[in-house]
């Protein structure tokens, strides 16, 4: 049985349609990356199923559940968790106070066994604990961005944009500690634009082309080549 289930959701934005008939899975224990350029409704997917979004069309089943109407804390109080792309953090509160909103329904305890955790998968924002956010480096964001999602203990993190603008070395390191992250049977569902890293890192890939999933299946098994096909929208993918 799937984690999460998304079946044949529309969202529009005023008279704009979004997103088109897009339905996809995520089993429990994998890693599911949504594959597109910019502009082509990765994120929209994301928001929309963290609540953000009410699709005009279709439902979207977490955990057994039907989220489709609940709002956004409902969900992440359910066990889902949005590790959102670097930028949006709070920039005026510390690193540590970024990570403890992370885990505000804990008790006192529990919040700092959970941010030893994030510590130790993430020795830098240590060191940073005590600084305002807004001075840290973009990749150092995005960690703190992963580390206040693991912080929630969800059943299921949605990292998006991970790898925005960010050096390659950077790059590789975040996805080091995703694979970390992932051996701790953690399920995932990652937005990223870069096809060959999205392959690498994840057992089933979709790819998104102007609202809609244009292809899908195991990431071992898709022909690079043709998903930047459909990533571009060669051959009438559309």
């Amino acid at each position: 049985m799937s984690l999460l289930e998304v079946k044949d959701i529309d969202v529009h934005y005023g008279d704009f349609l979004a997103l088109r008939d897009v339905s996809l899975n995520v089993e429990p224990g994998t890693i599911v990356s949504l594959i597109g350029a910019n502009g082509a409704g990765k994120s929209t997917i994301m928001n929309t199923i963290c609540g953000l979004n009410k699709p005009s069309k279709g439902e979207i089943i977490f955990d057994g559940q039907n989220i489709s109407g609940k709002k956004p804390h409902q969900i992440a109080k359910a066990g889902l968790s949005m590790a959102p792309e670097g930028s949006h953090c709070f920039e005026s509160m510390t690193v540590q106070d970024n990570l403890l909103m992370g885990a505000y329904m804990a008790k006192g305890p529990e919040r700092m066994e959970r941010l030893e955790g994030v510590y130790k998968l993430f020795p830098i924002l240590k060191e940073k604990a005590k600084q305002q956010s807004t001075y840290l480096s973009g990749g150092q964001r995005q960690m703190l961005a992963i580390g206040r999602g693991i912080m929630t203990q969800p059943k299921i993190l949605l990292c998006d944009e991970i790898s925005l603008g960010l050096a390659p070395v950077v790059i590789n390191d975040i996805y080091d500690k995703l694979k970390e992250i992932a051996a701790t049977g953690l399920t995932m569902l990652i937005v990223e634009q870069n096809v060959t890293r999205s392959l690498q890192a994840s057992d089933y890939a979709y790819v998104v082309l102007e609202g809609k999933i244009v292809m899908e299946g195991k990431s071992s098994e898709l022909n690079e080549d043709e998903v930047n096909d459909a990533y571009f929208g060669i051959n009438s993918f559309a």
